[in-house]
């Protein structure tokens, strides 16, 4: 224990001021002459030693009331939280970080006043008057946490208030980014301006998710740039009633017109009350599509399937939502998918090749579905140029003139979808060979294996397979195709594995090269090999194979803050492009032309943009990166799942005296200053100067009170 005014004990003697006037008191006794004791002999010699024990106990509480009375203006205090703390608020840097991101957004009840308020602001609003009440003197720097942008640099005396700062930290939909602020705050520029502060002091309002798990634990255990800073830790309050939608993606990879496409919705109760009946919507195209009702325990979270039908091509987008609470932003999750509204195929093949089983089928497709542009041409065709087809297939080529592999390299380059079938003959695997090396495509022996006995599909790959609705109507194992003949392939680790025929021999593999995909057959279709052309499940394998690059998305999944590079062909990286926001905002893209590639900004917000030519240009160079340019960005993961610290985590994470964790609705400014200071005693020490007075005073009163006279003439 301490004192702030330590002066005052050398006063501590006067404490005995009430023994020493009773002492002076008995030496100036008068003796008076009584002509008979006889009175004195009556009284009960119990009375008398009542009196005495009576006037030492009157001194000791008046001993008492002045030495309690010095060390209250002595101003006693029990150690601080923290050690080393000079007391001097001017000498005293304090750095308030403040968590901004999404999860910090929504409303609260406000502890002990029964109205909902902004999280943040509840905290700030005590915060902000403890530090007005550091005399004016001390120096505080207040930082955004997303992006560490400085709100505020200045003395106490200069605060803004709340009311104008709120604007400035107002929770968006990006991520925090705690590690980029306390890097800059760990530079020699900043910790060498602070070490001029003998008191340095971090506050971080936050909500302290898991994932700043990390983070906190180097911040508190590092003993080199941290060593001589305290901080203090100030969770923001709970949202009791709250569900957050955190996924909602499309199952199906090619989405087609007219059949269904599975949507999945992922919900979470991340409020502090079970939820009861809560309607789930889907939305596609501007158009609700499906509703649930969901039952959600805290903490609990459920995922269930949509089926919906696009009625026409072109971007489909829609969203998943539930009805607003506290936090309305986490209420919507946005997707995307894409079916093309025209699909350019090129088939090159040798013109003898009779029958061609894939210009059948795809023949048959593009009489049946208007949208499907088909054109069959000789490998030495030199006619075609590769940015105006969306695939290409190569149909049992006996050779790979250079112009043919020049364009096709352009191809992939550009992002397209090939589709490699081999020959049946030894001139044939010579070109797949060539195929191979050019395209740097999984290996395979060009020289064929013959099967012990015609083997179907293996039904347990096909049915995890993209391609498996082709085979909807051949369940049975008996109705499969069959293949007896076949090239070995051996897929590398990026390589998946789309048909298998029993016995563990690759059918179908889908690889990559360039910026496009390539799926790889292991058989020519080849009735002596396979005899998969006349099943029925043929066309639909093709409608499916020609659609896969066309109706996938230009990015699958980005969320709010992240920077997405996205791949251009050399045409396309001459000319500018413009990003459009769901907001309708537009801004300006530069393609990097060294890299061919372009890097995706200004992704604030959740919803689905557009990337497109500037202007009204629609050249053909860009009419495929046009097709699948809509996107869809979320808020970020973490922020919508994570869990919360308790505070004996956040304990755990910082050594001992080296954070205080202010607890929600508490009384901030009193709690800083004990942390700071110490905790005072002058409230106890006036309580118990209270009570021994009111002791001192019925006590003497009893002591003092008049006695009962004695009669002249006692009678016995």
């Amino acid at each position: 224990m301490s004192f702030l005014i330590p002066q005052l004990l050398w006063a501590l003697p006067a404490a005995a001021l009430p023994l020493i006037i009773h002492l002076i008191s008995r030496a100036n006794t008068r003796v008076v002459d009584f002509s008979t004791l006889i009175f004195f002999d009556k009284m009960e010699h119990d009375s008398i030693r009542r009196l005495r024990w009576n006037q030492w106990l009157v001194i000791l509480l008046r001993t008492l009331i002045l030495l309690v009375l010095l060390l209250l203006l002595a101003r006693p205090i029990v150690k601080g939280y923290f050690q080393g703390w000079m007391g001097d608020t001017a000498s005293t840097l304090t750095v308030v970080v403040i968590d901004d991101s999404f999860s910090m957004s929504g409303e609260a009840r406000r502890i002990g006043q029964g109205r909902r308020q902004g999280r943040a602001v509840a905290i700030l609003t005590d915060l902000f008057e403890n530090l007005a009440d550091q005399g004016n003197r001390g120096q505080v720097v207040i930082l955004r946490a997303t992006d560490g942008r400085t709100l505020y640099n200045g003395t106490a005396a200069n605060l803004p208030k709340v009311e104008e700062l709120v604007s400035l930290f107002r929770p968006g939909y990006r991520q925090d980014n705690l590690q980029a602020i306390l890097d800059s705050l760990s530079s020699p520029a900043f910790q060498d301006g602070a070490r001029l502060y003998a008191n340095r002091e971090m506050v971080l309002i936050s909500d302290f998710q898991v994932h700043q798990q990390g983070v906190l634990r180097q911040l508190g255990r590092d003993m080199t740039t941290w060593a001589d800073w305290h901080f203090f830790l100030m969770p923001v309050t709970s949202q009791d009633q709250n569900l957050a939608v955190i996924n909602a993606n499309v199952e199906t990879t090619i989405p087609l017109v007219g059949e269904l496409m599975d949507v999945t919705v992922t919900v979470r109760n991340t409020g502090e009350e079970p939820q009861r009946n809560i309607p789930v919507q889907i939305v596609l195209n501007d158009v609700r599509s499906g509703q649930l009702v969901v039952d959600l325990n805290v903490g609990e979270q459920k995922t269930f399937t949509f089926q919906v039908a696009p009625t026409i091509p072109g971007h489909q987008q829609g969203y998943a939502a539930i009805e607003r609470d506290q936090r309305p932003g986490d209420n919507r999750f946005y997707f995307h998918t894409f079916i093309p509204e025209e699909v350019r195929v090129l088939l090159v093949e040798p013109p003898d090749l009779d029958p061609s089983f894939p210009g059948l089928a795809l023949g048959a497709l593009a009489s049946e579905t208007p949208h499907i542009q088909f054109q069959e041409v000789s490998p030495a065709d030199i006619t075609w140029e590769p940015q105006n087809y969306n695939v290409i297939v190569l149909n049992s080529l006996p050779g790979v003139p250079r112009l043919l592999s020049r364009r096709l390299k352009a191809f992939m380059d550009g992002g397209g979808s090939l589709i490699v079938i081999p020959g049946p003959d030894p001139e044939h695997g010579q070109a797949l060979g060539i195929l191979i090396e050019q395209l740097d495509l999984p290996p395979v022996e060009l020289t064929p294996q013959r099967l012990g006995s015609p083997l179907p599909l293996d039904n347990q790959v096909l049915e995890s397979s993209l391609f498996s609705q082709a085979f909807a109507r051949e369940r049975d194992l008996d109705a499969l195709p069959r293949t007896s003949l076949i090239y070995p392939v051996h897929p590398r680790g990026q390589d998946e594995m789309v048909l298998r025929v029993q016995g563990n021999y690759p059918l179908l593999i889908r690889t990559g090269s360039g910026t496009g995909t390539v799926f790889l057959f292991a058989l020519p279709f080849n009735l002596q090999w396979t005899d998969m052309p006349i099943r029925g499940s043929f066309i639909p394998l093709w409608h499916r194979l020609i659609y896969w690059r066309p109706a996938s998305s230009v990015l699958a999944d980005v969320r709010v803050g992240d920077r997405p590079v996205l791949a251009v062909t050399p045409r396309q990286s001459t000319q500018s492009m413009t990003l459009t926001a769901p907001n309708k905002v537009t801004s300006l893209i530069i393609p990097d032309m060294r890299t061919r590639t372009i890097t995706l900004r200004n992704l604030q917000e959740p919803g689905v943009y557009a990337l497109g030519p500037t202007g009204n240009r629609q050249s053909k160079a860009l009419q495929a990166l046009d097709q699948g340019a809509k996107f869809r960005v979320n808020i970020p993961q973490e922020e919508l799942t994570a869990g919360y610290l308790s505070p004996t985590a956040l304990a755990s994470l910082f050594g001992p005296d080296r954070a205080f964790i202010l607890a929600a609705g508490g009384p901030v400014g009193e709690h800083i200053q004990q942390a700071r200071f110490g905790r005072e005693l002058w409230r106890p020490l006036l309580y118990l100067l209270i009570i021994l007075l009111i002791l001192e005073f019925i006590i003497s009163n009893v002591y003092n009170s008049p006695r009962r006279p004695v009669p002249d003439n006692p009678r016995g």
